[in-house]
């Protein structure tokens, strides 16, 4: 994060003309396929979770049989095949889909309206929570005894003979689509805003597009024996390991192995998850990024392991809210958050003050076509949608000031860190180990009043507690994408809007169609039951008073200000002294689910990307690149392989290892 002079603008590159309407088509088919293919193999089969990814596996998969098709077409017909930023639009339109289809919206809006119904009565939440419900945002009546016909049929299936209740989940849902289209506007607005400090002054690797963007170029790529021998490795292991699971007699190759059976005497028995998770996909993305940041993130989650194993020898608090962290070095991660997000912002100060002179008409803006939108349209239009945020918040029962709090948070703290992750990072996971809530109540729960705990309920499971699938990340790549092939800005703009619409009823009409069908009792537990239901349960000892004034530990706002220190200290530290080897990035994500899970991943890309460097230098480097390209590619491409064969044949799969 090294604070760089704005360039000149410079003159934009001529566009490369796009046939908008046949490329639309092929882009809505494939975003259709997308959609249906990962709803259904994440919720039927439950095996493999393809779409959950920044960078889904079924979106590289099925793009590859895109590229490949349309190569055999330029091979018959010239004219008739894709060009590269067509291309663009096909890829664009599928990496939305899939990750609305997943978790970044509709396996969470969908059953969060609707599970607070059918779990109320063995948890006594009619009495607790019914009376403070909007009404207008579920497709029952909160009034009447519940769960409601067409909340059981939800998760029991549906009668023979009966329709689905389309009316009332088009109503309900429309109004939730009001919130979600808004901070779709807000993130879009903010990529724009920093699109050019992050790609052009900062020069930022965005390592999740360089698979997809080799493989719209195609030419020598698609004939490098490097690429195919990486990606021959994973699709190896992992057919040996599909095999091992329905043929017992076959070998398996192991890549996940537990590290906490290690730690089985009490106190260290209450130790969180820790686990090497081998993935090739993941070495190949970090085998991308600055050697720096690649050596902290591992570095800082051991010494974060080593911070939790001090805090049960001297009996802090370790178990946090969140499985995912332990509780103090969760505290001090959440520090780190906003010290990340503020230094991000002071970064790029010098851009954001010429952005405040367009906007108020004292500096020329940028050349027509260099940006999504005009700067005064991204920074008005980001006001306009946390108005809109803000408006419905208080609406659906928030006090303003908890909605304002809570939603700048979401937006500005863990977006803005979650981008950078993925932009810096190649973070294929991004969820972070704290949520808005946590913040406010850091020091007493009853600084939120019932009201407010009811509807952060519902918001925590729509928006802030999973942040996979959050699209900020998509909506930087995609302008990072338009850089690099030339696709004319106002025509991924088009294709954003059009895609995003498309995919949200694609996904929403499947989505529902399926738990009404198979019941939802019988497909993925965690969307149908965890995720809509872990608020509601998480909350309701504090709706009472006395539950409000539960004691919580005093330590908690220290870890958080010293995380907070730390995390400059560190930036301070990589500004001052050349060659300092820690990034804040990796001390801010080191209790994050993506780092918990990636980190011996990343470690094994660090082993062997150091001495690489130190010893071949940047030839080197450019000449073994295809083969971790091809470690991503064979690992996404067998997973999605054995999704489809799972939910066509009922096989057992391989274990996958990004949980």
């Amino acid at each position: 994060m090294t604070l760089l002079q704005e360039p000149p603008i410079r003159e934009s590159r001529p566009h490369a003309p796009v046939r908008f309407g046949r490329t639309l088509l092929l882009g809505l088919l494939g975003s259709a396929a997308t959609s249906i293919i990962v709803a259904a193999a994440e919720l039927v089969s439950q095996t493999i979770q393809i779409g959950m990814m920044q960078l889904p596996p079924a979106v590289v998969a099925l793009f590859f049989v895109v590229v490949l098709a349309n190569r055999v077409v330029a091979w018959a017909r010239p004219h008739a095949a894709l060009r590269t930023p067509e291309l663009v639009v096909v890829f664009v339109m599928m990496l939305f889909s899939a990750m609305i289809a997943s978790r970044g919206v509709m396996e969470r809006l969908i059953p969060v309206q609707v599970g607070v119904s059918y779990y109320a009565e063995a948890n006594n939440w009619q009495q607790l929570y019914f009376p403070l419900l909007n009404p207008a945002l579920f497709p029952w009546d909160p009034s009447q005894p519940q769960p409601e016909p067409l909340v059981k049929w939800f998760y029991q299936r549906i009668p023979f003979g009966e329709p689905i209740p389309w009316g009332a989940w088009v109503a309900s849902t429309a109004r939730w689509l009001i919130l979600i289209g808004a901070v779709f506007v807000a993130f879009l607005c903010i990529s724009v805003l920093l699109r050019k400090q992050w790609v052009e002054n900062e020069r930022l690797s965005f390592p999740l597009v360089q698979l997809p963007l080799e493989l719209m170029r195609g030419g020598e790529f698609f004939g490098n024996r490097a690429f195919w021998l990486g990606a021959l490795v994973p699709i190896v292991v992992f057919t040996l390991n599909g095999l091992h699971r329905n043929i017992p007699t076959i070998p398996e190759i192991t890549l996940v192995y537990p590290l906490k059976d290690y730690f089985s005497a009490p106190p260290y028995d209450q130790m969180t998850m820790f686990s090497l998770y081998l993935s090739f996909a993941a070495v190949g993305f970090f085998f991308l990024i600055p050697t720096e940041l690649l050596f902290s993130f591992w570095f800082f989650y051991l010494l974060s392991k080593g911070f939790e194993f001090l805090g049960l020898t001297y009996g802090f608090e370790t178990q946090a809210k969140h499985a995912a962290a332990a509780g103090f070095v969760k505290w001090l991660c959440s520090g780190a958050f906003f010290a990340v997000a503020a230094y991000v912002l002071y970064s790029a100060r010098r851009h954001l003050r010429y952005i405040w002179q367009v906007v108020k008409g004292d500096a020329p803006p940028p050349p027509p076509g260099s940006e999504l939108m005009s700067y005064r349209w991204a920074f008005w239009g980001l006001i306009g949608a946390f108005v809109v945020i803000l408006l419905w918040a208080q609406w659906a029962g928030m006090d303003w000031w908890v909605a304002a709090l809570v939603f700048a948070i979401y937006l500005m703290v863990q977006g803005l860190v979650m981008a950078r992750c993925t932009a810096e990072g190649g973070l294929l996971i991004t969820e972070g180990c704290f949520t808005p809530m946590d913040v406010i109540t850091m020091e007493k729960y009853s600084l939120l009043s019932p009201r407010n705990l009811t509807a952060m309920a519902l918001k925590d499971a729509v928006l802030f507690r999973d942040l996979r699938g959050i699209p900020i990340t998509g909506f930087l790549d995609a302008q990072k994408l338009s850089d690099e092939t030339r696709l004319a800005k106002r025509t991924l703009l088009g294709t954003l809007v059009v895609g995003i619409l498309a995919a949200i009823a694609v996904a929403f009409v499947f989505q529902l169609w399926l738990p009404y069908t198979y019941g939802a009792l019988n497909l993925y537990g965690y969307v149908y039951e965890r995720q809509p239901t872990q608020f509601f349960r998480e909350n309701a000892p504090f709706m009472t008073p006395s539950g409000g004034d539960t004691p919580v530990p005093a330590f908690r706002p220290l870890f958080f200000a010293l995380g907070f220190v730390m995390t400059l200290l560190l930036a301070w530290g990589r500004s001052v002294f050349p060659g300092f080897p820690f990034h804040p990035l990796g001390f801010a994500m080191s209790a994050t689910w993506g780092v918990i899970v990636l980190w011996f991943s990343m470690l094994v890309a660090w082993l062997i990307k150091a001495p690489l460097l130190r010893y071949g230098g940047m030839p080197l480097y450019r000449r073994v690149r295809p083969f971790f390209l091809g470690l991503i590619f064979g690992e996404f491409f067998s997973a999605a392989v054995w999704a489809v064969l799972a939910l066509l044949y009922g096989v057992d799969t391989p274990v996958y290892p990004w949980p």
